[in-house]
């Protein structure tokens, strides 16, 4: 969660981001297991998949845009609310 600030004021870089990305889901899968439920929410809520409409390079190794909802911006602040609440529920 640390370098969350630190990547909005990259720009965000996009490369940077999908290091921070797969940094995260390694911690995650190694805290909760692969498959889990928080693993899930982490996806639903910032992870790369197949191409959406508007949004260029998911999973075809072209660069994510930085705005609009599935913006590295985006996803960005969504990830920081599902980290924040899966770090109060490790704290419970």
């Amino acid at each position: 969660m640390a370098r969350i600030q630190w990547l909005r004021g990259t720009g965000p870089n996009p490369f940077e981001y999908n290091q921070w990305d797969a940094r995260t889901i390694e911690v995650l899968t190694a805290i909760f297991g692969m498959g889990s439920p928080e693993l899930e929410r982490y996806h639903e809520a910032a992870g790369i998949r197949g191409r959406l409409p508007g949004v260029r390079g998911q999973a075809e190794n072209m660069t994510l845009n930085i705005h609009g909802q599935w913006g590295i911006l985006g996803r960005l602040e969504r990830a920081e609310k599902v980290l924040a609440d899966l770090v109060t529920q490790l704290g419970a």
